[in-house]
């Protein structure tokens, strides 16, 4: 049975200007909800919430049609506290709300790869991409990564500050290298902060995160596939997983950074991981020719 303050809350959002379907799922939603709890609303404790979170866990729903639900009994009762005296306290508590794993991104398949390199012939933008292909780096690092943190006699790079404000180093795969050495003499003199990569649109500034993003968002349309710079990264690490890369060296190749991995990964040497990568990577560059 529906409580006629549901139908005031539904006005209250019109009015709001939520659209009509938000309102009809806020409605359908309280509806389920007190028909279950059968209490009237001045009433409802947050036992009665935690009791209707239960039905909904053993009839196999889904964290976010759960959460979805418990947001429009909050919402509900938020409203009840300042319009009525009824509800003064809102039963519905943070520690309701169910916890959602968070989705992976999807790595790209060796014919993807494929149909996305071949769509880039620029100089530049095959170089960066391949580069974070080949290296796992994040957007934020390949756009701060300078001329300086190339590291040609030991085929690295240096990536500084990287998530967690934790420096590493990276190695670079042979057909990473040579990208670099033939997009590199077409670099502008005087790019500000001597940075690696930079706009071809307006000389001499650097290439910033969001102009690489829309880069991969417009090489992906063209290669008829769902790319994103953050999918390299992803590929990179199942393509060094797949050929047979320790885990603990996969982790220091991306830089993951909490106390426990820092105290875990201290203990292998740089030329493990340097040997492992350049073996793994091997395989992987005869497999993904690009």
């Amino acid at each position: 049975m529906q409580p006629p303050e549901v139908e005031q809350f539904c006005q209250y959002l019109r009015v709001r200007n939520y659209s009509s379907h938000t309102v009809e799922s806020y409605r359908i939603d309280l509806r389920l909800f007190f028909t279950h709890a059968g209490a009237h609303i001045g009433k409802i404790t947050w036992r009665d919430v935690d009791r209707f979170i239960a039905r909904q866990h053993e009839q196999g729903l889904a964290a976010t049609t759960i959460n979805r639900r418990l947001n429009a009994l909050k919402h509900f009762f938020d409203f009840m506290a300042v319009e009525s005296t009824i509800t003064p306290v809102n039963p519905v508590k943070p520690s309701h709300h169910v916890r959602t794993g968070r989705a992976l991104p999807k790595k790209l398949t060796r014919e993807q790869v494929r149909q996305l390199f071949a769509e880039i012939s620029n100089e530049m933008d095959r170089a960066l991409f391949l580069l974070m292909l080949r290296c796992g780096l994040r957007v934020s690092e390949a756009a701060r990564l300078k001329v300086s943190d190339v590291d040609w006699e030991q085929g690295a790079l240096i990536v500084r500050q990287g998530k967690g404000r934790k420096d590493r180093r990276v190695y670079l795969s042979p057909d990473a290298t040579a990208g670099l050495k033939e997009c590199l003499p077409r670099r502008p003199v005087k790019v500000p902060g001597n940075y690696l990569f930079w706009n071809q649109k307006r000389a001499g500034q650097p290439l910033s995160i969001k102009a690489i993003q829309k880069k991969m968002e417009r090489y992906a349309k063209t290669a008829g596939i769902t790319a994103s710079c953050h999918s390299l990264r992803h590929t990179f690490a199942s393509n060094l997983l797949e050929e047979g890369a320790e885990i603990v060296s996969i982790k220091e190749f991306l830089g993951h950074s909490s106390v426990t991995s820092s105290e875990r990964y201290a203990r292998l040497s740089n030329q493990k991981v340097k040997q492992t990568y350049l073996q793994t990577m091997k395989r992987v560059m005869s497999k993904t020719k690009v």
